[in-house]
């Protein structure tokens, strides 16, 4: 048990430690936004809602009106589900495409420039009705949860790039990613750390934030 606590305050400080972004340093240009869903059933309402998720609507809203009218482009992932999906052998029936859980926030989807893209399974990337991203340089990833959808998502397109040699820069802002917490089966805190560092182990580019300059 020692090892094992020696080792999460191992894997937490080199959270503690990782540096800062400025927006400067990126070419806004090459850089295309992915926010995964900020819908009304993780963040409003509903069977998986969590308010460590709603904390986030604020935050995102915020950061993507910033860059709207500069980015390259932004896509908003979904969840949208019928009740056939086999998602839902897994979880408690969740944001089906019929139903105000399957839309994304209020705060978010009105936002310029932003285009909604819905998915069927966990994994935004297989969501994508093209794969390109030639003219792209850098790609920032928020939103939830940090050790499924966004776990997820970071990995497969870090996955593709490195089978394509395809050398781009996957950013993922801590302060502007999240996961839910249940008590004894699902702890968020934990997750947080053990996901972080998994990321960041496969290349992810893992900061504190993206500040605005």
């Amino acid at each position: 048990m020692n090892n094992l606590l020696k080792e999460l305050n191992s894997l937490n400080n080199n959270l503690n430690n990782l540096d800062v972004e400025y927006i400067s340093n990126l070419n806004l240009d090459k850089t295309k936004l992915f926010i995964i869903d900020m819908n009304n059933g993780f963040a409003k309402c509903g069977a998986l809602y969590s308010p460590r998720i709603e904390n986030l609507i604020n935050p995102i809203s915020s950061f993507t009106k910033n860059l709207s009218s500069t980015i390259k482009e932004i896509i908003a992932f979904t969840d949208s589900h019928t009740k056939e999906s086999i998602e839902l052998l897994s979880y408690p029936s969740h944001c089906l495409f019929d139903n105000i859980e399957s839309d994304v926030v209020e705060e978010i989807k009105n936002i310029d420039n932003i285009r909604i893209l819905p998915k069927n399974s966990t994994n935004g990337f297989f969501a994508l009705k093209e794969i390109s991203f030639d003219d792209v340089d850098n790609i920032i990833i928020v939103g939830d949860c940090t050790d499924i959808c966004i776990y997820q998502f970071a990995i497969t397109l870090k996955s593709y790039f490195n089978q394509n040699n395809m050398n781009k820069n996957i950013l993922v802002p801590m302060n502007l990613v999240d996961t839910y917490d249940i008590p004894n089966t699902h702890p968020a805190e934990l997750l947080n750390i053990v996901f972080f560092n998994s990321m960041i182990q496969n290349g992810i580019n893992v900061v504190k934030e993206i500040i605005l300059d």
